[in-house]
């Protein structure tokens, strides 16, 4: 019997990632997340036992009518459908669809976790400890979904954050396993801030940061920022356009493999 694939799709970044953090941390190591149902349908289609979690508000259609065509692809998959707010108009067409269980957004994370054991299963033996989880800091949205798809298929959970002060708040509030951090984003030294900052923070002050920027490119820097370590007190340092196998060389050297 193949394993079960568990398959979150939700346009809102935040509550994706949100879904992705909770499922990993209950012990599924494999967790793929994508924008809209055109993505999920190259993945979920023959996969035989899967469970998928479909947001009311998806990148390229409404949830419920997602919900309809993804039993086109997949008649047996579980489907969870999610939403952030309840309406009694929205629940009576979702419950129409038949779908095997109907979740409200909350702080609840224990609801969402036992709706997908009901689904799937628990999590295989040996399964428990949650996948490296790294937080994307960068404002290019298309940077965000590039990196999001390798590093998932590599097996990693991902969090995203698009800007200085959201990255800081998400990393102290999550508490990623790594940072991949961009340096120019609302201004030329957002990621200068950011690093300076979260290298005082007790809380995440230990957290390998991998810079990943074109600063060179942008503004003619001529001096690489990765051989200043008080102005950029970063782990790792690569430049854009990154080759994903260096990036994942650099995650492995950081995040080396429990015994």
């Amino acid at each position: 019997m193949s394993s079960p694939t568990l398959l979150v799709v939700c346009g809102d970044a935040g509550r994706r990632d949100r879904f992705v953090s909770i499922l990993s941390e209950a012990g599924w190591r494999q967790v793929s997340s994508v924008s809209g149902l055109s993505e999920a349908a190259r993945q979920i289609r023959n996969v035989p036992n899967m469970c998928a979690i479909v947001d009311a508000d998806l990148a390229d259609m409404p949830g419920p009518r997602a919900v309809q065509i993804l039993r086109e692809f997949c008649p047996r998959a579980k489907i969870i459908f999610a939403t952030p707010t309840n309406t009694r108009d929205l629940e009576a067409q979702v419950r129409a669809l038949n779908v095997f269980y109907y979740y409200i957004n909350s702080t609840d994370k224990a609801e969402l976790v036992e709706a997908v054991r009901d689904a799937i299963g628990a999590p295989t033996p040996g399964a428990a400890r949650h996948p490296p989880k790294v937080l994307i800091v960068d404002d290019d949205r298309g940077f965000h979904d590039s990196i999001r798809v390798f590093l998932e298929f590599a097996g990693y959970s991902t969090l995203s954050a698009y800007s200085e002060r959201e990255g800081l708040d998400v990393a102290r509030r999550e508490r990623p396993d790594a940072i991949l951090l961009d340096i120019i984003m609302e201004s030329v030294t957002d990621g200068f801030e950011f690093c300076r900052e979260a290298r005082r923070d007790p809380q995440i002050k230990h957290t390998p940061i991998i810079g990943i920027s074109a600063i060179e490119e942008k503004i003619a820097l001529h001096c690489p920022p990765d051989r200043d370590v008080d102005l950029f007190p970063v782990d790792g340092y690569l430049r854009k356009p990154v080759a994903a196998a260096h990036l994942l060389a650099e995650l492995k050297r950081l995040l080396p493999e429990e015994g």
